[in-house]
């Protein structure tokens, strides 16, 4: 029998022999279905090749970070969400209507009071909390299917959350094909997404959100296809974003507006219009992502623009307390309580949630695997400027409305990360929503600046512009070339003619 754990309200308790024999049949059962899925999509889809890798992928980083914190740490907030989702569970059984009351938001103290020493208690810290309560009723639906078996519950979350980065993988992927291996491994298999964004914790829920957004937001608004389930998945996965972790929708919002108006305006070919509708567009974009963020300023809480700036500093000294979190913490310097001051901080916040903790500030073999994932993004950011010069980088940067998007969420969020969290261990976890589309945006810089420099070396014309929708209308770069040849020698011919 594996060692027990002591949980609080809850006493002493571990994974019995059962679970794992129901948890090996899951995964066989989900291993054959999606194995037949793969096998009718493949030779439409080459991209499929990765689809049963990237949820075996998933269900690894659950079950492994579940048992490290299960067993090693002997506690942490996953196992916190887990028995205060069975509580009310258990209510639903005790006192269906007091349940019901409960999903729908009653987190008082009154309603507390109605958990008994049959249904055990949530953990107070978790419960009073509207955010982390959120999460607390959604796992508890999933316990209604999982026998109340911690290690199911897991395997079955991290198998629901694998939909969301494998339909904006899909998404790119429609727009670079030729990449799709090199995509893969940014929404697929980068380790700090599956560790931290494959267990029953916040992140799972809003890694996830933020991927299905940008997937249902590029089928509604660019190619037009199932709208209206696309905008019920552009709701919810808002909703949840917004009840869970509105700082990520206050600037995956902005970003997506931005991207939606940049494609309208570099569409239009009078170059005069688009120099008087450039910033204008960018004028709109600032002023409709107010209106909302405004707007919700409710349900933003502690996050709305009127206290953000409040809430940044708080979160910044709550979480650099060494005594509470630990000494893997870093300084980004003093705030001075203006807005001004917060944005001095700009570069220092963005390199250390995009490259930090660096492998030597590692204390600890999961600090560690950060800082080897962080020396390697560094290592692919160095090659990207590189090889595209950093004029060409910037333009992709701009010129292209997937990257503009990519690039505007990934470096407001760094920003916003780096700037509130001194501490390693809550980087690494927080700063996950970004990872793939930071690493996607140099592998498509680095492919563009290849066909640039590949043409330009035949002495074949480039122009950003063709590629602005991306790469699917080329087979690939020789081809490419064999192609601007051919319609190089038939111009000749009809001029000569």
């Amino acid at each position: 029998m594996f060692p027990l754990i002591k949980v609080y309200y809850y006493g002493e308790v571990n994974i019995a022999y059962w679970e794992w024999v129901l948890a090996a049949l899951f995964v066989f059962m989900i291993y054959v279905y999606f194995a037949r899925e793969k096998s009718i999509m493949i030779k439409k889809a080459p991209e499929y090749q990765y689809y049963l890798w990237g949820l075996m992928a998933k269900l690894f980083g659950g079950v492994v970070f579940s048992l490290i914190y299960f067993y090693y740490y002997a506690g942490g907030d996953t196992i916190g969400y887990f028995f205060s989702a069975i509580a009310l569970r258990n209510m639903a059984v005790e006192n269906p209507m007091e349940y019901f009351s409960q999903m729908l938001g009653d987190n008082s103290m009154m309603a507390w009071t109605k958990y008994s020493l049959r249904t055990g208690k949530p953990l107070q810290y978790l419960y009073f909390d509207d955010r982390t309560f959120v999460v607390i009723r959604l796992v508890s639906i999933f316990t209604f299917l999982t026998f109340k078996s911690y290690l199911i519950t897991t395997l079955v979350i991290a198998s629901l959350s694998f939909f969301g980065p494998w339909a904006c993988y899909r998404t790119f992927v429609s727009y670079y094909p030729q990449l799709y291996r090199k995509l893969a491994t940014a929404f697929l298999f980068m380790p700090s997404a599956i560790f931290w964004g494959s267990a029953i914790l916040k992140d799972t829920f809003t890694f996830s959100a933020v991927c299905w957004w940008v997937h249902a937001v590029d089928e509604v608004f660019f190619k037009r296809r199932n709208i209206s389930k696309n905008y019920l998945i552009i709701g919810v996965s808002g909703l949840l974003l917004i009840v869970i972790k509105p700082y990520i929708f206050m600037v995956l919002f902005p970003a997506s507006v931005l991207w939606l108006l940049y494609f309208r305006v570099v569409r239009m070919r009078n170059l005069l219009f688009r120099f008087v509708l450039l910033p204008i567009a960018v004028v709109v974009m600032v002023g409709v992502s107010v209106l909302v963020l405004s707007r919700l300023g409710n349900m933003l809480d502690k996050f709305a623009l009127d206290e953000a700036l409040q809430t940044i500093q708080v979160t910044q000294s709550d979480l650099s307390n060494a005594k509470a979190y630990g000494h893997n913490s870093f300084n980004i310097g003093e705030f001075d309580g203006t807005w001004f001051g917060v944005v001095s901080k700009f570069p220092i916040a963005v390199n250390a949630a995009l490259f930090r903790p660096y492998l030597w500030e590692s204390k600890s073999v999961v600090m560690a695997m950060s800082g080897a994932e962080n020396l390697w993004v560094l290592a692919i950011t160095v090659v990207a400027l590189f090889r595209a010069g950093p004029r060409f980088f910037l333009r992709c940067m701009a010129g292209v409305p997937l990257l503009l998007m990519t690039t505007t969420f990934s470096i407001l969020f760094a920003f916003t990360v780096g700037v509130t969290t001194p501490n390693f261990g809550a980087l690494v976890r927080f700063k996950i929503p970004m990872v793939p589309f930071f690493i996607s945006t140099m592998y498509v810089i680095v492919y563009l600046s290849r066909i640039k420099w590949a043409l330009e070396d035949q002495r074949l014309p480039f122009d950003l512009r063709e590629f602005r929708m991306g790469t699917g209308h080329v087979k690939n770069i020789v081809e490419l070339i064999r192609d601007r040849r051919r319609s190089k020698s038939k111009r000749r011919m009809g001029t000569a003619g």
